[in-house]
């Protein structure tokens, strides 16, 4: 399943390829767009998107501060 995020507070695609990397192994796959500023996550069937969200909001906050991420509307 694909989780559809926005991605705010990257400084370069430098730390955007480095947290794309940190999120693949978090997750079952991960695709970052730095220009675009999204997030794909793909995850199991029928995780709760909110909680992915959050998961990889913790995460990106962790790897540099100012960086949030959240579900695409």
């Amino acid at each position: 399943m694909k989780v559809r995020c926005d991605i705010k507070g990257l400084d370069c695609a430098a730390c955007a390829a480095k947290l794309e990397g940190i999120m693949q192994k978090k997750f079952n796959g991960a695709n970052l767009n730095y220009a675009m500023g999204s997030l794909v996550l793909d995850v199991d069937e029928g995780e709760d998107e909110d909680e992915v969200a959050s998961r990889a909001n913790e995460i990106a906050a962790s790897f540099e501060d100012g960086i949030t991420v959240a579900l695409r509307d």
